[in-house]
Parts: C-alpha cells; structure tokens; sequence
C-alpha cells in the first residue's frame, strides 16, 4: 500500500474527529446520561479499536497481516464507502444539533429528532460511523482492520440498546411511534 493511501484514511478519521470535538460545543445540557463506569468499557473498545484499524502493529505483527489485496481497486472501493458514512455521520450529526452526547443521554429540553437521515433510521451516526470503519478495512486490507470493525459494531449495539431503553422512557408512546416507520441502522433493512 501507498504511503498516501494509508494517510488518507488516517486524514478522514482526523477530519471526523475533528468535526466531533468542534461541534460537541453549545450542546443542551444533560439532564440523565450514561453513568461513567458504564461508559468507560465502551471508551477502552473504541480506543482499542483505533489502534487495531490505524497502527495494528502496536498490538501484534499478525494484526498488520493482510486479509486482502493491498492498494488498487480496494483502496478506492473502501475509501468510497469511508467519504461515505463520513458524509453520512456529518449530516446525521448536523440535523441532530445541540440534541447530541458523546454518552448515552437525555437532555435538557430534549427534542426527537426525525428529519434528514433520522427519517430512516434511527440511529444514523452509528450508521455512518460503521461504514467509516467498513471503508477503512476495505481501503487498508489488514486484519486488524477487521477487529476493529468487529470492536466497534459491538459498541454500538450495546450504545443503540441503552439509548433505545433510554429514548422509549423519556418519550413513551411518541418513541414507539417512530420505531415502527424507521429502521435502527440500515433503512428499510435493520
């Protein structure tokens, strides 16, 4: 593999990274979240998750192996789908507006949010993200690539449980309305 195909994925992590931490400010205050000893294994998963897709030799030779073909073909396929569900957790993010939380939470005045991607599932952050890691193990071809993306499909089932439990509490029939007519991660699907 390139050297710049290797950089490029890490630039769009960075970019979405980037993108999180500058639009988690002005966001409405939780008014019952996540507790932190709940959120820390999620935390250590996604952190363990990273390293596997970005720097799997820092973990174990075996990781850094190739499970496909490096470069060519399933560099640009796998980027297309990571500019994918990076477009996709902008937007998804973006209509959700000061409604987000890193954590599982409600917030004060919280409002549910049913336009943009949220019209056809309801959890298309998650949606997006996946796609970023499903893209990234294409494009890089490692197997560590491929724990990771296993890593983070686990973190956000656990995190799409809670806040299902969570967002069904708070609005009640109005939630379980909108269940019906949408699909939790791939629209019309699942």
């Amino acid at each position: 593999m390139e050297s710049w195909q290797y950089w490029s994925v890490v630039a769009a992590w960075i970019v979405w990274e980037i993108y999180w931490g500058y639009s988690a400010r002005g966001v409405k205050r939780a008014a019952t979240k996540e507790p932190f000893f709940s959120r820390l294994p999620v935390l250590l998963a996604l952190l363990m998750g990273i390293v596997c897709m970005l720097v799997p030799q820092w973990i174990s030779p075996y990781l850094a192996r190739p499970f496909l073909p490096q470069g060519g073909i399933f560099f640009y396929l796998g980027y297309a789908v990571l500019v994918a569900g990076l477009s996709l957790g902008i937007w998804a993010r973006r209509v959700l507006g000061r409604n987000w939380s890193g954590r599982v939470t409600i917030k004060e005045e919280h409002e549910l949010v049913t336009s943009g991607p949220y019209r056809w599932v309801r959890h298309p952050i998650y949606s997006g993200a996946l796609l970023i890691n499903i893209g990234s193990a294409i494009a890089l071809g490692w197997i560590g690539a491929l724990v990771a993306v296993v890593l983070f499909t686990g973190v956000f089932v656990r995190k799409i449980h809670l806040e299902e439990r969570m967002l069904s509490g708070h609005f009640g029939d109005k939630y379980a309305e909108y269940r019906k007519h949408t699909s939790t991660l791939i629209p019309f699907l699942f």
